[in-house]
Formats: C-alpha cells, sequence, structure tokens
C-alpha cells in the first residue's frame, strides 16, 4: 500500500462516531474490523489484555506470557501477532487460548468472551505520562510533524478527535465494568507495577490461577527489567510487524516503542498552565469514577 498524500494529512479513520488510529486496517474499513473483532470467538482459556495505547501493553505482554508459560522466557513471536486490530485477518485468532492485545473500547471486545465471563488484564497509565509516552513515538515515526507537545495535547489527547474516544472515555467505561466484573477483570496501574512489580505480578498471577512460584516471579521481574526486555527486543523476535506496519504506511521504519519506560516524565514537558488545564479536564471528565491516578 503506497500512500499517494503525505500520511498526515490523511483523514482521521472514524466509524460509529469513534475516531480511530491510522494503521492499514482502519485506513482500508474501520467497519469490517471491529465487527470482526466483536464477533470473534477465542479459546476458553484466552485472556484480554486491555489498553489504551502506550499504558506498557508490551511489558504487560510479555509477563503475562511467562507466567501462563511457567518460564522466564522472552516471547519469539511479538506482540503485535496477537494485536487484534493490527491483523487484516482475524482467522488465526478464532478459538485461540492464549493472551490477544487490543486498544480497542469496551464495547468492540469479543462479544462471546466478554458474556462468557472471560478474563480481561486493563492496565491504566496515568494520562499524563501516557500523552508524552504516545506524542514521542508519534513523533519517533513520523506521524505527526512540525507540531508542539502543548498543540499535541490539545488536539490530539484532549480534543474530541482523540484516538479511541480519548484516555478518559476509554478508560472510564473499563473501569465501570471492572467494578461489576471482580472475578472476569483486573486493573493494574502501570505506576503500582513499576514500584512493586514483584507484588502486582502474584496479584496477576492468583487472578490467572498460576500456582505462585517465588522463583517464577523473581526471574520475571528480572527478565523484564526495561533495559532487558528493550534489549531482548531486537535480538529474540521471529517476526518485524511493527516496522512491516510503518513501511506500509510510508512512515519511519525505526519507532521508538521501549523510549524510557518512566512513571513522571511528564514534569519534563507540562507547562504550569498546561498541567492546570489538563487537571480540570481530569476532574470534569471522570467525575463519576472513583479513579485517581499516581502522579510521580
Amino acid at each position: 500500500m503506497t500512500m499517494a498524500v503525505d500520511f498526515c494529512d490523511i483523514e482521521i479513520p472514524d466509524y460509529e462516531g469513534l475516531y480511530l488510529p491510522k494503521i492499514p486496517t482502519f485506513l482500508k474499513d474501520p467497519g469490517h474490523i471491529l465487527t470482526s473483532i466483536r464477533n470473534l470467538t477465542l479459546g476458553p482459556d484466552a485472556i484480554i489484555l486491555a489498553t489504551y495505547p502506550r499504558s506498557g501493553t508490551h511489558w504487560m505482554y510479555e509477563m503475562t506470557e511467562m507466567l501462563l508459560k511457567g518460564k522466564a522466557e522472552y516471547c519469539r513471536k511479538s506482540r503485535e501477532t496477537a494485536y487484534l486490530e493490527g491483523l487484516s485477518d482475524l482467522d488465526s485468532m478464532q478459538f485461540y487460548n492464549r493472551i490477544v492485545s487490543t486498544h480497542v473500547p469496551f464495547q468492540w471486545l469479543p462479544r462471546k468472551h466478554v458474556d462468557g465471563c472471560g478474563k480481561i488484564i486493563l492496565v491504566i497509565r496515568n494520562p499524563k505520562d501516557t500523552a508524552v509516552s504516545l506524542f514521542k513515538i508519534f513523533d519517533s515515526g513520523g506521524y505527526i510533524k512540525n507540531k508542539s507537545f502543548q498543540d499535541f495535547v490539545h488536539e490530539d489527547f484532549l480534543g474530541p478527535k482523540a484516538m479511541h474516544g480519548g484516555w478518559f472515555e476509554y478508560n472510564k467505561e473499563f473501569l465501570k465494568q471492572a467494578a461489576t466484573r471482580k472475578n472476569e477483570m483486573i486493573v493494574i496501574t502501570f505506576e503500582k507495577l513499576k514500584k512493586d512489580t514483584k507484588g502486582e505480578l502474584l496479584r496477576l498471577a492468583k487472578f490467572l490461577g498460576v500456582k505462585e512460584d517465588e522463583q517464577l516471579i523473581k526471574d520475571i521481574v528480572d527478565k523484564c527489567s526495561f533495559n532487558k526486555l528493550k534489549d531482548a527486543d531486537k535480538v529474540v523476535r521471529e517476526d518485524n510487524l511493527m516496522a512491516e506496519t510503518m513501511r506500509e504506511l510510508s512512515l519511519k521504519e525505526n519507532v521508538v516503542v521501549y523510549r524510557k519506560g518512566e512513571a513522571g516524565d511528564w514534569k519534563n514537558y507540562f507547562t504550569v498552565a498546561l498541567n492546570e488545564e489538563f487537571d480540570k479536564a481530569y476532574t470534569e471528565r471522570m467525575k463519576e469514577i472513583d479513579f485517581y491516578p499516581e502522579y510521580e
């Protein structure tokens, strides 16, 4: 697929009032892929990893796979091989019985999995760090040009065309669902996972029904430290789907997936005025939800 126009000039794809990221599947036929995901029949032991983009998805995917395998071994296949909306054909995911990854809002999750009490992992990262991380990965890939961070926050994060309905609406709906699905959903925050990786992995193992194994948890914590996971991503993977997708969109192939993996980096980018504006937006948009992110 060769773009005839500059990528940044391409209209943002949307479906039923929901604005979506500019990935090949959504640019071609968003309704088809969203409906296919909703109608997907996963295996009885499948687990959905739901995250708003740049919330620690690759990190959690790798650790969950290690827990399920019972071995602290890196995945040879990238997380993109099980990224539902990134796949143009979901036949390979029919009755898939491992962890699948998605950024789509709750209403588009596979219905049979949701209605059948299938397990869902929700990872939430504080929105300020999420905004910084999104800006950086978009900038590194060539998604945006000549746009300041402040403009990005106003237009692409807080604005009406924020992807997947925006961080607030996306996580608000998942948190509402988690409140009534105690045995089916677990909510993990990026910040708590950074502070107490071992404790959160033990909690996740219990949720997944994985036998507690102190040595396994210790090994996973070590193998999934930021620098080791970043290095492994370069040498272990047997596929290169991220680069292939970027090539298809005529963008920079070496997009920065693993940047810093820190909590609190937002302080280096938010002005006092932008921070006050952002806090006001959080208060207004999340007023129905008793959830307060950690701002390091």
